[in-house]
């Protein structure tokens, strides 16, 4: 069993006893919107989280990341227009489930949490022609699936009015079955900040 397979599943597992319990406790939904600084690109994207207890969050988010190559680089030419070289069109489509926990809401002021996080799910790689212009790129797409696991510290901040700033640095990690553009293993440091806001 590959190790994304395996991490999967325990989070699923966790997943599925924090929303067995049936304490009389406050829950609520969140939704919020967000971006990533990644070490083989960038990401955009949403997620919808479940507030099930005190310190737990069950959330999903759905990302759309732009990957650079590591053999692309840019310059200016005489005219000072921007010029690619070595440009390649690869794009991530991930959909991720994961655990948000908060063990220090006791200790910390109530507008902080600090706390760690562990998502895993489906990595959809949509590779287009590297030589085409934006629509042209599309008529032909190569696309594989492969499983994500990611992990990492978080931070909550209330704003006032019932949102959230939100901070994540964690690892994110994924294999493909072969080499894509210039590489096989996806992985590194990122970066995410975002707005979280309350579902009245």
């Amino acid at each position: 069993m590959k190790l994304t397979t395996f991490s999967l599943l325990i989070i699923l597992l966790f997943i599925g006893q924090v929303l067995a319990e049936d304490k009389a406790e406050l829950r609520y939904n969140t939704a919020g919107v967000d971006m990533e600084i990644l070490s083989y690109g960038g990401s955009l994207g949403g997620f919808w989280a479940y507030h099930a207890k005190p310190g737990i969050a069950v959330d999903a988010e759905a990302d759309w990341s732009l990957v650079e190559s590591k053999d692309t680089f840019s310059y200016l030419n005489y005219y000072g227009q921007p010029v690619s070289v070595n440009s390649r069109n690869l794009s991530f489509v991930k959909l991720l489930l994961g655990v948000n926990w908060f063990p220090f809401l006791e200790t910390m002021h109530s507008s902080v949490q600090v706390g760690g996080f562990a998502s895993a799910g489906p990595l959809l790689s949509l590779n287009t022609a590297d030589d085409e212009g934006f629509l042209d790129r599309w008529q032909e797409v190569e696309t594989d699936l492969t499983p994500m696991v990611r992990a990492g510290v978080n931070l909550r901040i209330l704003t006032g009015n019932g949102s959230f700033y939100i901070f994540k640095i964690g690892y994110d990690y994924a294999r493909f079955d072969h080499v894509i553009d210039s590489r096989q293993t996806y992985q590194g440091l990122f970066f995410q900040a975002g707005m979280e806001f309350l579902n009245k």
